[in-house]
C-alpha cells in the first residue's frame, strides 16, 4: 500500500509541478522571451534616441518610436532586460567610481545566469501595488530610473527614495 501512496504523490508534485520543470529543466533558464510596454509613474515612455535609451512624452505621430522592453525571467524574480526584440540588453557597468547602465549589443536568449560576466545584464524585479522597480544585480542597491525631466536618459541612481529621480515603472505584457 505504502508504494501506492508513494507513487501517486509523485505524480501529484509532478503535475503540479510540470509547468516549472519543463522550462527549467536541469536548473536552466526559461525558455522564451516576453515584450512589455514600459512606462515610469509620470507617464513617460522608453525610446532610442541616438542609440541612448531616453524616457519622455511621445505624441500620435512618433508613439512608433515607443521601446518595448524585452524580458528573459532567470529566476522567480530575477530577470534579463533588453530592447530591439532582445538584441540589446541592459547592463549596469562600473567605471572607475561611477556606476552607469549602458545597451550592449548582446542577444538577451544568449546570455547565462551562472557566468559572471553576464550578471551585469541581471536585474531584481520588485512589484509594489501595480508598479515595479528594478534593481541590479551585479550592483546591489542601484536601481532602473527615469528623470523627472522629459526626453532625458534611463539611468541607474542609489537613491530610489529620494524625489529626484523615478523608479517605480508600470508593465504591460505586448
Amino acid at each position: 500500500m505504502d508504494i501506492y501512496i508513494h507513487g501517486y504523490l509523485i505524480c501529484l508534485l509532478l503535475f503540479l509541478f510540470h509547468s516549472e520543470t519543463a522550462c527549467h529543466p536541469l536548473g536552466k533558464r526559461p525558455c522564451e522571451m516576453q515584450a512589455f510596454r514600459i512606462w515610469d509613474v509620470n507617464q513617460k515612455i522608453f525610446y532610442l534616441r541616438n542609440n541612448q535609451l531616453v524616457a519622455g512624452y511621445l505624441q500620435e505621430a512618433n508613439i512608433k518610436l515607443e521601446e518595448k522592453i524585452d524580458v528573459v525571467p532567470i529566476e522567480p524574480h530575477t530577470m534579463f532586460l533588453g530592447i530591439h526584440g532582445g538584441k540589446l540588453c541592459l547592463a549596469c557597468v562600473k567605471s572607475g567610481d561611477e556606476i552607469k547602465l549602458k545597451l550592449e549589443a548582446v542577444n538577451i536568449t544568449d546570455l547565462n545566469q551562472n557566468r559572471e560576466q553576464d550578471k551585469r545584464f541581471a536585474f531584481i524585479r520588485s512589484d509594489n501595488g501595480p508598479t515595479t522597480s528594478f534593481e541590479s544585480a551585479a550592483c546591489p542597491g542601484w536601481f532602473l530610473c527615469t528623470s523627472l525631466e522629459a526626453d532625458q536618459p534611463v539611468g541607474l541612481t542609489n537613491t530610489p527614495t529620494e524625489a529626484i529621480k523615478v523608479t517605480r515603472f508600470y508593465l504591460q505584457q505586448d
